[in-house]
């Protein structure tokens, strides 16, 4: 049998159809989830693996030597990490936010009598409703038709802030008069941190090496946080954690377990030079990297009378960053002297294009950790600033969550 190449090896995901662990049973694969309908995933890594407790006898002996070793608790633990492409990881991110996605939605002149452009307070400005009123929030993205000025069309206007009739957004729009004939889009599938109704969602990973046919399959696996790494240069990348109960070894005729897996996407790569970064309301290019974090503490208790747990847990929704920034003013100084809040912004793009595919993500209320910037080295000067998301209150014009997300492309 020849050793196994690690591009040989497939890695496919599905959701079970059950949601929630049975304490004392494991789900049967081969009805749950099943093996049709898998989904090839991108991937750089997974580490995802069998774990065991182990215990060692501590017996002391006349032989001064160890006879007993035994295996307890066992359950699945790793990450699958890759880079971060536009609906690839919109699955596994809306089990991690426990959300239920929103789809895209469109209004019209029969919504607001009028839309007018304003390029130098870049703004649009509705008439006979608001912004607000018909669903739209800061760090929505929106995109127009049949406006009478065809600049303004098909092109993605992210809102970095909204005060009832008027939608402030970049990049600024060209100075348009008042058109009553038009269709404006919340573009993309969206999913906030809800504030009740909590979903479950398991889901089965496979592992099929195809050089040795033999397939690891992992059942009833919890997403337990998610993890985005935006660099000042390179692809943007994302890791997921996860938990699970079981994992079965196939070969022969049972591997691969996922039949006629869907093929791997081929959307675009979110990279460090597309997009935009808002702080505070301003559009910045001083921001050389920002990490975000969202951990759950997932526990796997161990349980009397079985090997494998009776459920994995998840804990709150934890969000925090850090962000490196070129000094420039004492706007992060102060910030963190006077515990201000800030909304930080995110328009992650796949091209340069003014229409590009796109993950958008927004915290509207983050409080800065630290501000440090040691003098060293002869070039500019960089502040580091770690930060935590908390929960926005319902307030008009904002989700009121930790953080959204918005993927153009998932559905």
């Amino acid at each position: 049998m020849p050793l196994q190449e690690n591009v040989a090896s497939r890695l496919v995901y599905k959701a079970h159809t059950a949601t929630a662990m049975t304490p004392n049973a494991e789900l049967v694969p081969a009805s749950d989830p099943a093996s049709s309908n898998g989904q090839e995933l991108r991937r750089a890594t997974s580490t995802l693996a069998l774990r065991k407790d182990t215990y060692q006898s501590n017996e002391i002996r006349a032989d001064r030597q160890i006879a007993d070793f035994r295996h307890g608790r066992r359950f699945v633990q790793g990450e699958i990490s890759g880079e971060l492409s536009t609906k690839t990881y919109f699955d596994l991110l809306e089990a991690a936010f426990r959300a239920t996605k929103a789809a895209t939605f469109n209004k019209s002149n029969t919504d607001f009598t009028s839309v007018a452009g304003a390029n130098a307070t870049s703004k649009f400005t509705v008439g006979g409703s608001t912004w607000a009123a018909q669903g739209f929030r800061v760090g929505d993205v929106i995109s127009f038709a049949s406006l009478s000025e065809a600049t303004n069309n098909s092109k993605n206007f992210l809102i970095y802030a909204l005060s009832t009739v008027d939608a402030f957004v970049t990049p600024a729009p060209t100075d348009m008069s008042a058109d009553t004939s038009f269709t404006v889009t919340r573009v993309g599938t969206k999913i906030s941190i809800p504030t009740s109704s909590h979903a479950k969602r398991l889901f089965a990973f496979e592992h099929f090496h195809a050089d040795s046919d033999i397939t690891q399959l992992f059942t009833e696996c919890r997403i337990t946080g998610a993890r985005l790494q935006m660099p000042a240069t390179g692809m943007n990348t994302i890791t997921i954690p996860m938990m699970g109960r079981k994992q079965t070894v196939l070969t022969g005729g049972s591997s691969p377990f996922f039949t006629a897996p869907t093929a791997a996407g081929t959307d675009g790569i979110t990279a460090a030079v597309n997009g935009k970064i808002v702080l505070g309301g301003a559009v910045v290019g001083i921001v050389t990297g920002i990490n975000i974090d969202l951990a759950m503490a997932a526990e796997a208790p161990a349980v009397v009378g079985q090997d494998f747990v009776p459920e994995i847990f998840l804990g709150r929704s934890v969000v925090t960053g850090q962000m490196t920034i070129l000094f420039e003013n004492g706007t992060f100084l102060d910030g963190f002297t006077a515990e201000t809040e800030f909304e930080i912004l995110l328009l992650l793009t796949t091209t340069s294009a003014v229409n590009s595919p796109f993950i958008a993500l927004s915290m509207t209320r983050v409080k800065l950790g630290g501000a440090d910037m040691p003098l060293q080295g002869e070039a500019g000067l960089v502040q580091t600033v770690p930060f935590q998301a908390l929960l926005k209150p319902s307030t008009t014009g904002y989700d009121n969550t930790t953080i959204s997300l918005i993927d153009s492309v998932a559905t």
